[in-house]
């Protein structure tokens, strides 16, 4: 049911994406445009304060410093919110994606380690990391996987740990396990039966757009892998993913 709930929201979303797209591309062409000319303008104006004197008090009467500096601070907010928006389409991007490049082996070791560059180092400052990994390799689509990883290891920082800990067992000879725990704050049941849906968040408006877990959920099992997660409040998280793999010494 999940699946099939994903695939259709998946449909929706690429025809979102690229509706969104197209009026967002000239609406930033246009805001970044409307900057330079602020910035004009506001050379433009010293520029007739300093050749006409007369027009200083005129300048003042109307607040021409005041208009200028709130107008720059009102184009850069509206950048940032279009930067926003920009960023919300990409993971809508890569909720819906199709027709990916073919997929490479690449080192379980190496694929974490671009994970944890993903990573701001300011945000590792005081958590004690613990990696176990399995030298084995996996065949999947590097950079989709990276941003699945890289959005799991994001909600488990966001429960503020001290502890964040990798697991890996190989699952007989085709498959291997890790598991990534935290000591965060951890969820209650009604949060964690519903972290896989697409745009449920628990964090403050402008805060979360609720589609991280959802992308990770979608790239993981496109690469015929599973993903479940344990948690309680107060007792840290459990998220253990599942993926075919092959013994790195057979190549």
């Amino acid at each position: 049911l999940q699946s099939q709930k994903l695939q259709a929201i998946g449909q929706l979303t690429a025809g979102l994406a690229h509706e969104i797209n197209n009026p967002l591309a000239f609406c930033l062409a246009d805001i970044r445009t409307l900057a330079s000319y602020q910035q004009k303008m506001a050379v433009l104006l010293e520029r007739v304060s300093q050749q006409y004197p007369d027009a200083v008090e005129l300048l003042q009467a109307s607040d021409a410093d005041w208009l200028l500096a709130d107008s720059a601070d009102i184009v850069s907010q509206l950048e940032v919110g279009m930067g926003r928006i920009q960023h919300i389409v990409s993971q809508l991007h890569h909720f819906s994606i199709v027709g990916q490049p073919a997929a490479v082996r690449v080192s379980f070791v190496q694929l974490w380690a671009n994970v944890w560059c993903n990573i701001a180092p300011e945000r590792l400052a005081g958590i004690e990391l613990q990696q176990q990994l399995c030298d084995v390799l996996v065949e999947v689509h590097s950079s989709e996987m990276v941003t699945a990883l890289t959005h799991i290891v994001d909600n488990a920082l966001k429960a503020q740990p001290t502890r964040i800990r990798l697991i890996c067992q190989r699952q007989g000879e085709e498959h291997v396990a890790v598991a990534i725990e935290d000591n965060g704050h951890g969820m209650p049941a009604e949060v964690l039966s519903r972290i896989f849906d697409p745009f449920f968040t628990t964090r403050d408006v402008g805060d979360g757009r609720g589609l991280g877990l959802t992308v990770s959920y979608a790239i993981i099992r496109q690469h015929g892998g599973q993903i479940e997660f344990q948690s309680s409040r107060g007792a840290g998280t459990t998220c253990t993913i599942t993926l075919p793999c092959m013994d790195a010494r057979d190549f």
